[in-house]
């Protein structure tokens, strides 16, 4: 799979993920600086966007179903053997995390943002590898 929207919207995925990496430095305590904070957020947040939008693309493009939700466009993807049985969880689970980002008032839990950074993001990048690999 490897259409002009696909492309376009792996490179934006792309580019926010180092966005954040630039931004966090390797470094726990920039999370505490509220400007990289929220620039970190804002470009996860946007990172996710673009897997879902990548997602919903797809599926449309290729009258693979119609997902109710973000989270189940994961499910067909899986379904239909563009994605693997952990990447489907752990895309699920960023989802998770850029809802919990966006609802206001609600305070970001830094470890969890932590995690996130360092262990969960790139989860991402592998998403837009596994479809090109399609």
């Amino acid at each position: 799979m490897k259409d002009e929207i696909i492309i376009k919207k792996i490179n934006s995925l792309e580019r926010c993920i180092q966005r954040v990496y630039d931004v966090y430095d390797k470094d726990p305590d920039h999370l505490l600086n509220a400007i990289k904070q929220d620039s970190i957020v804002l470009n996860i947040q946007r990172a996710c966007k673009a897997a879902n939008d990548l997602s919903i693309h797809i599926i449309a493009e290729y009258h693979l179903g119609i997902p109710q939700t973000y989270k189940e466009s994961f499910d067909i993807l899986f379904d239909k053997g563009i994605i693997d049985a952990s990447m489907k969880v752990k895309v699920k689970e960023m989802e998770e995390f850029r809802h919990i980002a966006t609802e206001d008032g609600k305070k970001i839990n830094l470890n969890a943002l932590k995690r996130t950074i360092e262990k969960d993001l790139n989860n991402l990048s592998v998403l837009g590898k596994q479809i090109l690999a399609y």
